[in-house]
């Protein structure tokens, strides 16, 4: 049974099918890059997968069982976090309140209790911050525990929305453009970085249109253009794909061009 999978999976808004009969699979221990020209649907398809769009038709199905319609709460629940293409981190908050923020919904008492000093929620809390400060040494933050979000690097501040997703305990971590806006020291040390993370969670999904990250770091590649699937498969055979050529140049071409995105 395939970690993820994705069947004929479509959505459309209004007249407009956005994501077309998708289809793919992710093995426990892959990295998934879903790649695709701007308008693509990339970002569609994270958002059909998290519950924040329920599809037209088709199925999500984490370790055999069927997300579709369930909340984006629930498919937390179930395993599913994600990261966003623009950060949004609490930039009022410190780092260490952000991450805590990632696992209110494995919280182990109600709201009334919330309200009063308890041995339960002590626990809790004591617990929460033990587990934050560990995520901080997995994502090289432990020495800014701390300061406001904001005041981090950029660099710094896409491993903290990632530290954050991985408080929730998710199974398989969903990346939308990890790699935006960094420079090619950052991207190089991101791409061993996020191959790291395997070791945290069973599967990675990412979204990514620097196609050096793509390449470097993903065991399958499924490529989209208006909304459908036109290749899957390793980055070599992504790369030398005619199909995949057309639809990042307009025409055909050599796959060095491809793989420099």
């Amino acid at each position: 049974m395939p970690l993820l999978e994705v069947k004929d999976l479509t959505i459309r808004f209004g007249g407009l099918v956005a994501v077309d009969n998708l289809s793919f699979t992710m093995e426990k221990g892959q990295v998934v890059a879903l790649i695709g020209p701007n308008g693509a649907g990339k970002t569609t398809v994270i958002n059909l997968l998290t519950g924040f769009y329920t599809p037209n038709e088709g199925e999500v199905r984490l370790n055999g069982e069927n997300l579709v319609g369930m909340s984006t709460d629930q498919v937390v629940e179930k395993g599913l976090s994600r990261t966003f293409q623009n950060i949004r981190l609490f930039s009022n908050m410190s780092v260490e309140d952000n991450i805590l923020i990632g696992m209110q919904h494995r919280i182990e008492y109600g709201a009334f209790l919330s309200l009063f000093p308890n041995s339960k929620k002590n626990h809790w809390e004591k617990e929460a911050k033990a587990e934050t400060l560990e995520i901080l040494k997995k994502v090289g933050l432990e020495d800014s525990l701390s300061e406001k979000s904001t005041s981090l690097p950029y660099g710094k501040q896409r491993k903290l929305e990632i530290g954050r997703a991985l408080a929730a305990h998710p199974k398989i971590l969903l990346l939308d453009e990890p790699a935006a806006g960094m420079n090619p020291a950052e991207k190089q040390e991101l791409s061993t970085f996020i191959r790291s993370l395997l070791n945290e969670v069973d599967g990675i999904l990412l979204i990514e249109h620097d196609m050096k990250v793509v390449m470097s770091i993903s065991d399958k590649i499924v490529v989209l253009n208006h909304g459908a699937k036109i290749c899957e498969g390793t980055p070599a055979e992504v790369q030398n794909n005619p199909e995949v050529i057309e639809a990042y140049l307009g025409k055909k071409g050599g796959h060095h061009d491809v793989a420099r995105g």
